[in-house]
């Protein structure tokens, strides 16, 4: 909805619809555009964290559809850039993940001028901020054995943050109570730390530490409130990664 009220708000609004009309490549899919090679967990996790707390409490509307494909952009735009390495031999390819990511991260502003999606800007500002900390300090310590104390800070940051927002904003979004809301926050924490210490197979017990946070908090929250799909996420996540069921004692 344009904000100026006057007698060009009709044009302005217009306006607003061409160009939002111009700048979608409506004859491109994403695998058009760039060769991604994603699991599954690339593709779903983070909306998935999203739609799972809103179907907590029914309130998988339109809204949290589309607070879902914002949490998808934050996570493909870094991704994409990501493709840019000291191997790539020319600048053309060097700079084509680059620009496409920025289209990402474009689709991520133009959907937070959304007025129910507004308030919630200053979140995915800060989110991005976060993921990039996470980025300059992984090249910071790029070469060298990372410690275990800042290779959790570079993943909290990066992977971490992002599923922590996905899980704050969907509850935030459907109504939960202040105490929920942190209990979902660190849920979407812990699965974002197994999600990358399972990726890079760095330091593999982290990703059974944090598997174990997640169970706990379902089975905390299981006699306040409604967690099957918070168990469905969980168990998507477990056949994903193929861990041998052993290694988790802990049951719901």
């Amino acid at each position: 909805m344009v904000a100026v009220n006057g007698s060009f708000q009709s044009e302005l609004y217009g306006m607003e619809v061409l160009m939002n009309e111009e700048i979608r490549f409506r004859s491109f899919r994403l695998e058009d555009l760039l060769d991604l090679r994603m699991n599954s967990l690339d593709k779903y996790l983070c909306p998935s964290v999203v739609l799972a707390v809103g179907s907590m409490m029914g309130k998988n509307s339109q809204k949290m559809i589309n607070l879902a494909s914002i949490l998808q952009y934050v996570f493909l735009a870094h991704y994409i850039q990501a493709q840019v390495t000291e191997n790539n031999p020319t600048e053309h390819i060097r700079q084509y993940p680059v620009l496409v990511g920025d289209f990402m991260f474009g689709q991520i502003y133009l959907k937070l001028c959304k007025p129910d999606l507004f308030p919630y800007s200053g979140q995915f500002v800060k989110l991005i901020k976060t993921i990039n900390e996470g980025i300059i300090l992984r090249w910071k310590l790029k070469n060298k054995n990372i410690p275990l104390k800042d290779y959790r800070m570079v993943i909290g940051k990066e992977k971490a943050s992002l599923t922590a927002v996905a899980a704050k904003t969907a509850a935030e979004f459907s109504g939960f109570q202040e105490q929920h809301l942190k209990k979902l926050e660190e849920f979407g924490y812990n699965l974002g730390m197994a999600w990358a210490a399972w990726e890079e197979s760095v330091y593999t017990a982290l990703v059974q530490e944090y598997l174990i946070k997640a169970k706990i908090i379902i089975a905390e929250l299981k006699d306040q409130l409604y967690t099957k799909p918070l168990q469905e996420l969980y168990e998507f996540f477990y056949q994903e990664i193929n861990i041998n069921t052993s290694a988790i004692t802990i049951g719901i």
